[in-house]
């Protein structure tokens, strides 16, 4: 995957690790402990920076050893600067990164395991696929800043391209089908899964162990899956 993405406005930058006092984690903390932007996240809010580094354990790529494994997270910045000369998602030159910017969120990509949530073949890929197709789900949390100016599409946009760029990435799959589940009542990111081309499963009717979201423990929701070929 492309260590730096360049878009019109945003700069994208591949994120490894997040060691304690390092920028990275500063940039997740930040984004993991504002309670608005983490409203529809099932995770809630971080109150430390031991809850961010907890929770990201799950999205940064890990050095255990795990096959078939693929955790990819994006930090997103806005350029503070107007920039000439630059490729809509295309990686860039390393003097494009010297320009001013400003930290407004995350992209996350993980590959499904027995965590993830298990869905009927209805909204997912059918079994016959599963040898030559990895499934990876998308998520995304934006700082309150980042708001309603079309960031999250762009920023989704760039990083499915970059997905398509990568295929040596994804060896031994050949195929590769993106996720995201949004709840029915998030209208924004309802949006945005529309503007990015992605396809609307249906609406699945989730109830289980309680989770706090949207300020209140629910056991029960209903949730949109959308899903998309990035490789066929």
């Amino acid at each position: 995957m492309d260590p730096i993405i360049f878009t019109s406005r945003l700069k994208l930058t591949l994120v490894t690790k997040a060691d304690r006092g390092s920028p990275e984690l500063e940039w997740i903390h930040e984004v993991r402990s504002d309670e608005k932007a983490t409203w529809w996240s099932t995770f809630g809010r971080s109150k430390s920076i031991e809850d961010s580094e907890k929770v990201m354990k799950r999205w940064l790529p890990s050095n255990e050893g795990e096959e078939n494994t693929y955790r990819v997270v994006y930090a997103v910045h806005k350029v503070l600067e107007s920039m000439s000369g630059s490729g809509e998602g295309e990686p860039q030159p390393t003097e494009q990164g010297k320009k001013s910017t400003e930290f407004i969120g995350l992209v996350t990509l993980r590959s499904l395991d027995a965590d993830s949530l298990a869905l009927p073949e209805e909204f997912t890929l059918p079994v016959a696929a599963a040898p030559t197709t990895l499934s990876v789900e998308i998520a995304y949390m934006f700082l309150p800043m980042g708001w309603g100016k079309g960031y999250a599409t762009e920023s989704l946009t760039a990083v499915f391209e970059c997905c398509k760029r990568a295929r040596s990435f994804w060896t031994p799959f050949s195929k590769l089908y993106v996720r995201a589940l949004v709840n029915k009542d998030n209208r924004a990111s309802l949006r945005v899964m529309e503007k990015t081309g992605m396809t609307n499963k249906g609406v699945y009717e989730w109830s289980g162990k309680a989770v706090f979201l949207c300020g209140e423990w629910r056991e029960r929701d209903s949730i949109c899956i959308f899903g998309m070929h990035l490789l066929e």
